[in-house]
């Protein structure tokens, strides 16, 4: 959480942001703990990276994975983050 981020795609796992901020573009001086981890993916995968180690316990949980219950309070349709686990292939 609040981290620099400047021009980074994260359209990939981040869209439909409050006040139709930008994600193909994404700037920010504070970004939100899954903000933050997808800038940390593409800015990774940019510079050529061919492995993530990912730590599971100082991840943003609802940016790794979308659990029945989130399902149920937020239609996919509106919910502004696509998790990693359905971006990620073994």
């Amino acid at each position: 959480d609040g981290r620099f981020v400047a021009c980074a795609d994260i359209s990939p796992f981040i869209n439909n942001l409050p006040f139709s901020r930008d994600t193909a573009s994404f700037s920010t001086t504070d970004a939100s703990g899954s903000t933050s981890q997808a800038a940390n993916i593409v800015e990774a995968l940019e510079v050529g990276a061919k492995a993530l180690f990912i730590d599971e316990d100082t991840c943003a949980t609802n940016f790794m994975v979308r659990d029945a219950p989130m399902v149920e309070l937020v239609a996919p349709e509106r919910e502004p983050i696509t998790p990693f686990i359905r971006r990620v292939k073994p």
